[in-house]
């Protein structure tokens, strides 16, 4: 089943009433009406005025979709300590905080070990490595 835009609004506005959550977002209750009736997509104001309350990113409150693993850096914080939306790209979050923990550390044994179970997956994905040069 695909999710709609209605679908991911749903996941924002947990425990709340629609209308009730539409005011605390800043969004007249007869605009929202017709985003929540109709189906429609806000206008961007409305749907900055959304991320901004809500802490999701444009994409996924778009498409649904997940933001690639390189665009994380540059990713806004959540405002909720536990979101149920976005998910994929918190556990992405904190898998990139732990390599980049792991390569901190300079431990070698640990290092070699993530990079072997690195490489596999890249493999396994089809994908040609490049060797990095040592310095």
């Amino acid at each position: 089943m695909k999710q709609t835009f209605k679908d991911r609004l749903k996941l924002l506005m947990k425990e709340d009433r629609p209308y009730t959550w539409a005011r605390k977002v800043g969004i007249e209750k007869g605009l929202f009406q017709y985003y929540w009736q109709k189906g429609k997509i806000p206008t961007y104001e409305n749907l900055l005025k959304i991320q901004n309350f809500s802490g999701c990113s444009l994409d996924w409150l778009l498409t649904g979709k997940a933001i690639d693993i390189d665009q994380l850096e540059n990713l806004p914080m959540l405002k909720e300590a536990t979101p149920v939306y976005g998910e994929m790209n918190i556990r992405r979050n904190r898998a990139l905080d732990d390599v980049k923990s792991i390569f901190a550390s300079r431990i070698d044994r640990d290092i070699t070990l993530l990079e072997g179970i690195l490489e596999r997956i890249v493999l396994s994905k089809g994908k040609k490595r490049t060797p990095v040069k040592a310095k």
